[in-house]
């Protein structure tokens, strides 16, 4: 039988190979690249994330407060919730032409309950 990706022989030999193969100078590229990306990103930051201080640039309020304030929101954008239902492009197309992105189920099963849609989860075709 054929090894999935994650098999415990498969990841031990690619541990293996990234700590003493040909990989092994692409992988130390690679985590000397992040390390430096996330070294970037935390510069600027004293102990434990609290922001440091700078006392030769102290700007109050004014014009350019707000131009501050407006970088500050560039450099931070609003986080998107990647969590619950996204639309698929039977919704989308739905929706762009007036109708519900979900019609409502009218028709009950036996148990009293909102019934499923054209036997769903069996096969389509004959085998």
């Amino acid at each position: 039988m054929a090894k999935s990706i994650r098999a415990k022989a498969k990841m031990a030999n690619r541990r293996k190979q990234r700590e003493r193969g040909n990989y092994a100078a692409a992988d130390a590229a690679r985590v000397a690249r992040l390390s430096a990306r996330l070294l970037g990103k935390t510069k600027g930051k004293g102990k434990e994330g609290e922001e440091v201080k700078d006392d030769d640039e102290e700007v109050v309020g004014g014009e350019d407060g707000a131009a501050q304030d407006t970088e500050m929101d560039e450099a931070n954008p609003k986080k998107i919730s990647t969590a619950g239902p996204r639309d698929n492009r039977r919704e989308s197309w739905r929706s762009s032409k007036g109708m519900v992105a979900r019609p409502k189920k009218g028709a009950l099963n036996s148990q009293g309950q909102a019934g499923g849609r054209h036997k769903a989860g069996r096969p389509k075709r004959r085998r």
